[in-house]
C-alpha cells in the first residue's frame, strides 16, 4: 500500500465513520492529506477530529479551499452532493474525484484482503475477524466502518490498524455499490436484506464481488436471500449457518447448542465452544461467520472460537455505556427495520424498553416507512416507549416532505406508545421521569455523531436522579 506515498488528497466529509479511518491510513502511509467536514465547520468538538489531526490530516473548512491544482484526487463520501463547494472546486480544477469505497477498493487490491460484505452486522464481523487474527499472531491490517472498543494496535478511535502481516481485513459498502469493485483474496457474505438498495441490486453487487474474489469465499447459508447470489465454480467455498436457520445448502460449519442470555451467547461450532459476551441471535450469526472467515484465513476453528471470549465489541453496536439507578443505557447504530428489530430482541428486558430513535435521512425514511412501521408494531410491547426524533437533516437537496410523525401516527393508532418529542432535552426529561429499575434505554440512529453524547447525557441524568456516580462503561451488547 505504498503507491500513495507523497501524493496529495483531499477528503470531503472526512469525519464520517468510513471516511476518517481511510484518511488516517492514507496519511500514515505518507501522503499529504487534508480534510473537510460539515460538523467541523459547525464547531462540534468531536474526538474523531483530534484523531485525524494526530494522524497528520489537516482539517480545513468545507468551502472548496482544500482542493488545489495538481492534487491527485478528491476523495468523497456518498453523502457529498455535486453542489458541495469541494466537489465544485475539484470539477473546476480538473482534480479527479473518487468515492471513498472505490478508493478503498484500490488500496485493498494491493494487499491480501479479506472483504466483509452484508447488510447487517458487517462492522462487527470485520472487527471480530481482525481480533481473531491479532490473537493468532498474524498481525493484520484492519479498516472497519466503526471503531473497535479494544483492538490491540489500532489507531484511535479504533477503526484502523496497520499491521505487518499479509492480511488486510476490510469492511465493504453496498450502499454506494463499491462492494462490487473489490477483488479480495477472501470474500465473506453475512446476509442480504432490503437496505440501501432493493435486494435485486445488492444481489448483483455481491455476485460481482464473488466473481472477482481470488482465493475463497465464506457464505452464511442460513440466509435465504444469499442463495440468489451466483457462486463461481472456480471458487472454493466455506459455508456456515446457525442451528435453526432455513439453510439452502448443508453448511461446513454449524453453530449448534445455542444458549442466549442477557450477558452473552454460547454455542458449539466445529467441535469447539464459543462464548461471546454480547446478547442476541445476531451475535451468534456474526461470531459464527467471523470464526469461519478466520478459519478460511488459516486460523484453527478452536483458536478462533476461544479468541472471541474476550472480544470487547464495537462502538455503537449495542454498546452498553453504563447503568445508574437500576437502568441500563445502550448506544446503537441500528437504523433500518432489520437492525432495529434485532436490537430490540437482543435488548428485551423483563421490564420496559425505552427507545430513542433518530431516522438518519429523508430518503431512507421514505424508503423504509411501511416496513419500519410494521417492524415496530410487531416488536414493541405495551410497556415499551418509542421516542422518535425529527429526521436527521444532513443538508443538501433532499426531499423533506416526510416527517417522523408519518411513522408514529400509525403506531399510536395501533395502541403503541410512540411520540415525537420536539427536542432531545424533552425526550431526555421523559425518559428520566419514567424509566424505572430493570428498564433499559437505547439510543438508536446513524450518521449523527452527537448521538453517543446524548446517550451519555441520559446516563448522567439517571445517576443524578439517584444521587450516585455512573456505573462506568461496562461490556456492551
Amino acid at each position: 500500500m505504498n503507491s500513495i506515498a507523497a501524493k496529495r488528497y483531499h477528503f470531503s466529509g472526512v469525519g464520517g465513520s468510513g471516511m476518517a479511518p481511510l484518511a488516517q491510513l492514507v496519511a500514515l502511509l505518507g501522503a499529504r492529506v487534508t480534510g473537510s467536514d460539515r460538523n467541523f465547520d459547525r464547531g462540534l468538538k468531536l474526538p474523531v477530529f483530534d484523531a485525524l489531526a494526530d494522524a497528520g490530516v489537516t482539517l480545513l473548512s468545507q468551502d472548496g479551499s482544500g482542493v488545489s491544482p495538481g492534487m491527485d484526487a478528491l476523495v468523497h463520501s456518498s453523502a457529498v452532493e455535486p453542489t458541495n463547494p469541494d466537489f465544485i472546486r475539484a470539477q473546476a480544477l480538473g482534480v479527479p474525484r473518487i468515492r471513498r469505497g472505490s478508493f478503498l477498493a484500490e488500496l485493498a487490491a494491493e494487499r491480501r484482503a479479506i472483504a466483509i460484505a452484508g447488510t447487517s452486522g458487517k462492522s462487527t464481523v470485520t472487527t471480530m475477524v481482525a481480533h481473531i487474527l491479532v490473537d493468532a499472531g498474524l498481525d493484520p491490517s484492519f479498516l472497519g466502518g466503526a471503531p473497535a472498543v479494544n483492538l490491540p494496535g489500532s489507531f484511535p478511535p479504533g477503526s484502523l490498524r496497520v499491521g505487518k502481516g499479509d492480511w488486510f481485513v476490510v469492511e465493504t459498502d453496498e450502499s454506494d455499490g463499491s462492494v462490487a469493485e473489490f477483488a479480495p483474496a477472501i470474500a465473506s457474505l453475512a446476509n442480504l436484506t432490503r437496505d440501501h438498495k432493493e435486494i435485486e441490486v445488492t444481489t448483483g453487487y455481491f455476485a460481482q464481488l464473488l466473481s472477482q474474489t481470488r482465493e475463497r469465499a465464506v457464505v452464511h447459508v442460513g440466509d435465504p436471500a444469499l442463495a440468489l447470489v451466483p457462486r463461481p465454480g472456480r471458487l472454493e467455498f466455506l459455508t456456515v449457518a446457525v442451528e435453526g436457520d432455513p439453510v439452502w445448502l448443508p453448511p461446513d460449519l454449524l453453530a449448534r447448542s445455542v444458549e442466549l442470555t442477557p450477558g452473552g451467547v454460547r454455542f458449539e461450532i466445529g467441535g469447539a465452544i464459543a462464548r461471546v459476551p454480547f446478547p442476541g441471535i445476531l451475535t451468534v450469526q456474526n461470531a459464527a461467520l467471523a470464526i469461519a472467515t478466520a478459519h478460511a484465513g488459516g486460523v484453527p476453528v478452536g483458536a478462533a472460537a476461544a479468541s472471541l471470549e474476550d472480544f470487547a465489541g464495537v462502538r455503537r453496536r449495542l454498546e452498553r455505556i453504563g447503568a445508574a439507578d437500576g437502568v441500563e443505557v445502550f448506544d446503537d447504530f441500528a437504523h433500518n427495520p432489520v437492525k432495529i428489530r434485532m436490537a430490540i430482541e437482543a435488548l428485551r428486558p423483563d421490564a420496559a424498553l425505552w427507545i430513542f430513535y433518530q431516522p438518519h435521512g429523508y430518503g431512507p425514511t421514505r424508503f423504509f416507512r411501511d416496513e419500519l412501521i410494521e417492524t415496530l408494531r410487531g416488536a414493541l410491547r405495551p410497556e415499551d416507549r418509542l421516542l422518535l426524533a425529527p429526521i436527521y437533516d444532513a443538508g443538501g437537496t433532499a426531499d423533506r416532505t416526510i416527517r417522523s410523525e408519518d411513522v408514529t401516527l400509525p403506531l399510536t393508532r395501533a395502541g403503541i406508545a410512540a411520540s415525537v418529542p420536539p427536542t432531545r432535552e424533552a425526550a431526555a426529561r421523559e425518559i428520566l421521569a419514567g424509566a424505572r429499575g430493570g428498564d433499559r434505554v437505547v439510543v438508536m440512529g446513524a450518521r449523527d455523531d452527537t448521538l453517543p453524547l446524548f446517550a451519555r447525557s441520559i446516563l448522567s441524568g439517571l445517576a443524578e436522579r439517584a444521587g450516585q456516580p455512573t456505573a462506568g462503561r461496562g461490556v456492551g451488547a
